[in-house]
């Protein structure tokens, strides 16, 4: 198959031929990261000629952007690619979108072991606690509802039995809750003083990544003690709650759940506002696990 690289025939007036040319050389290897390619390949696949295909490639090897085998004297996809495109550059496009279209500060979480660790952040919430990149949260139910929702029922369990027996309210409680979530596609948060001092502590003991037994026991106080998420029958005509955050997952190219993207209104809303932002944070989810198939999951 050859590949038009003339930007004179693309859909878009390319200013820059040389460019173009290099462009299409990292995609074609990029298209197949694990294969090996011959000058040849390259320069006949592109339909440039061999003493251009190796002047581009040798200076894409001096930098590692591509590798060279000195066995087979063949070229594949170098690893400095994947320097290129962290998270926080990555997504940064689809978190200042949600961050301007809903003016709350916006968190990109990843899933790493027992924690959830905040990666990167747009926009500002004054009314907020100041948070920053590389801030952990433990995976500890009730929190991290919108990685294990969508999980199978030993998963589930195991989650929510980490933090001890929980009495027959709260299973009954979560079990409804996670069956929400995935009909609707987002967690709520609901603002308490509880919850801003639980949250706090729960972020110190997890600086570690590791879920102890005191870790597990302050979980299981807030969830006892607090109303999990928001329900349908509560967000009635007229009712408001006070909101914290509103979540919602990030699945890789397998469907499972391996980020999450938050809106945090720090804020009174009622249904019709809590709605609207789950929608808008579930575009964003969206269009994040879109480019993270498209491009891999570099971090």
């Amino acid at each position: 198959m050859t590949l038009n690289v003339d930007p004179a025939k693309s859909a878009g007036q390319a200013s820059s031929p040389p460019t173009e040319r290099v462009i299409a050389v990292m995609k074609m290897l990029g298209a197949d990261p694990g294969r090996q390619f011959s000058l040849a390949e390259i320069s006949r696949g592109l339909a440039i000629s061999r003493a251009t295909a190796h002047a581009i490639l040798a200076t894409l090897v001096a930098h590692e952007w591509v590798t060279r085998d000195p066995r087979t004297v063949r070229y594949a996809w170098g690893p400095a690619i994947a320097s290129l495109a962290k998270p926080a550059d990555l997504f940064r496009g689809e978190l200042e979108e949600l961050a301007a279209a809903t003016g709350t500060q916006v968190y990109l979480a990843r899933r790493d072991a027992n924690s959830l660790v905040i990666i990167d952040l747009a926009g500002d919430n004054p009314s907020a606690p100041r948070i920053g990149r590389g801030t952990r949260t433990p995976f500890v139910a009730p929190f991290g509802r919108d990685y294990v929702a969508w999980s199978n029922p030993e998963a589930q369990h195991a989650w929510l039995e980490a933090i001890g027996k929980p009495s027959q309210a709260l299973r009954t409680r979560i079990s409804a809750v996670l069956n929400e979530t995935r009909q609707r596609g987002f967690v709520v948060e609901r603002l308490t003083r509880e919850y801003l001092r639980v949250y706090s502590a729960l972020q110190a003991l997890s600086d570690d990544g590791e879920v102890d037994s005191i870790t597990a026991q302050l979980a299981r106080a807030f969830a006892d003690l607090s109303v999990i998420d928001v329900l349908p029958a509560e967000l009635g005509r007229g009712v408001t709650h006070p909101i914290a955050t509103v979540s919602a997952p990030i699945t890789n190219a397998e469907g499972a759940v391996t980020m999450s993207v938050t809106a945090a209104p720090f804020a009174t809303l009622d249904a019709r506002a809590i709605t609207s932002l789950g929608e808008r944070v579930c575009v964003a989810a969206r269009a994040i696990g879109e480019r993270l198939n498209r491009y891999g999951d570099q971090a």
